[in-house]
């Protein structure tokens, strides 16, 4: 009878722990760069859902403090891509947001507040297998880019994929992040392209002044019916 009853409130507990079931987006990395003397520069955030649900991600809210903790720049639409992707449980993306403000001209920055809040009108895309590599040769050279190669092994041609890329230091930190959508490029099925990511000659005298070396790569590449 005992275990009857032990069994019962398990499976009730069980039962009640799946309705209650929810996303949790966690903001797990941040990264910053604006060159020396300049107006204008990136800020890199790598989202995870930490939850045991899918979960909508909505716009990101970024505020940049001065060393004296005054209010430099705002930024209130810092997007996915695509924008309100639905993560699921222990998927992950990265984010990258331009900024450009005559506010951080040979400012130091202080605090980074970054916060993320979920949407239930998330956008609901395919994630595709992929393979990045990237090739580096430095700020004397042109040919400075991140390659991702897909292969569409659905029926039927597809284009328009999102393509979401990631440079990581020799210590794993994030360093860089670059999106691009190839709406008029498609795929027929079976078949395989190369996808190339220009990286800028400031990001890579970044890289340099600043003494980053790159240690890996990481990308992900979405698609999303019509």
């Amino acid at each position: 009878m005992k275990k009857a009853i032990l069994l019962a409130l398990l499976a009730s507990l069980m039962l009640s722990g799946n309705c209650y079931a929810q996303g949790s987006i966690t903001v797990s990395e941040k990264a910053l760069i604006i060159p020396p003397g300049d107006d204008s520069g990136h800020f890199y955030a790598k989202v995870v859902n930490e939850g045991d649900a899918p979960i909508g991600v909505d716009s990101g809210k970024l505020v940049l403090f001065s060393a004296n903790d005054e209010i430099l720049v705002t930024s209130d639409y810092v997007n996915t891509y695509p924008s309100r992707l639905v993560l699921n449980p222990g998927e992950y993306t990265y984010m990258d947001e331009f900024l450009w403000d005559s506010a951080l001209q040979n400012q130091t920055i202080g605090d980074i507040k970054f916060s993320i809040e979920s949407t239930d009108k998330g956008s609901e895309a395919e994630k595709i297998p992929c393979e990045a590599v990237y090739e580096i040769n430095g700020s004397s050279s042109y040919d400075n880019y991140i390659h991702i190669t897909v292969t569409n092994d659905a029926e039927e041609t597809r284009k328009g994929y999102y393509l979401v890329a990631a440079l990581l230091d020799t210590a794993g930190n994030l360093v860089y992040v670059d999106q691009n959508q190839y709406e008029n490029v498609g795929l027929h099925a079976g078949s395989t392209a190369t996808f190339s990511l220009y990286i800028d000659k400031d990001t890579i005298n970044h890289f340099e002044s600043s003494g980053i070396q790159i240690g890996s790569v990481d990308a992900i590449v979405y698609y999303k019916a019509d």
